[in-house]
């Protein structure tokens, strides 16, 4: 049986949510690309251009009203947002692992979506990010860092030499 979920917990701005998070997507990893067609090929292929091919976005949604997090919607430029998820799953073996995700950055949506009396209203909240970290047992599956041109993999800087090539 394959590792499956069974516990997690929301820190926003070094607030723990638990009982109060409860829905977490973490941000889709995908490889810019460029489609090439070159003489004596069949047809075009497409290129990775080592880098993401989209901004990355984790959405959260949180029960209840909690004050704390709209008065982060319009933080200033320079001030990201800490959000780490903490994870505890089981494998077949009976086994535990640890999961965190690391992220910084800010706010683009904060949804209140419908109020029924009577109802829970859930906040959904979409978070644009800058920064990303995944850990699994202590171990960095991924580190990204956009704006330093960082994109580590199993430990490995897969943009170090481009940085070096171009002095960065």
């Amino acid at each position: 049986m394959r590792e499956m979920l069974k516990h997690c917990n929301v820190f926003f701005d070094g607030r723990g949510y638990a009982g109060v998070a409860s829905a977490v997507e973490v941000p889709k990893l995908e490889v810019a690309t460029r489609e090439y067609n070159a003489a004596g090929m069949a047809g075009p292929i497409e290129v990775r251009m080592a880098r993401l091919d989209s901004v990355l976005m984790a959405k959260l949604t949180f029960q209840g009203f909690d004050p704390n997090l709209y008065q982060n919607l319009f933080t200033p430029e320079g001030d990201l947002i800490p959000l780490t998820i903490k994870g505890s799953t089981e494998d077949g073996d009976g086994r535990t692992h640890a999961h965190t995700i690391n992220m910084r950055g800010f706010i683009k949506t904060l949804d209140e979506g419908e109020w029924k009396d009577g109802e829970e209203v859930p906040l959904k909240i979409d978070v644009s990010l800058r920064y990303y970290k995944r850990i699994r047992d202590a171990v960095e599956l991924f580190e990204i860092d956009q704006e330093n041109m960082i994109f580590r993999v199993n430990g490995t800087d897969k943009l170090a030499q481009h940085r070096a090539n171009i002095a960065r």
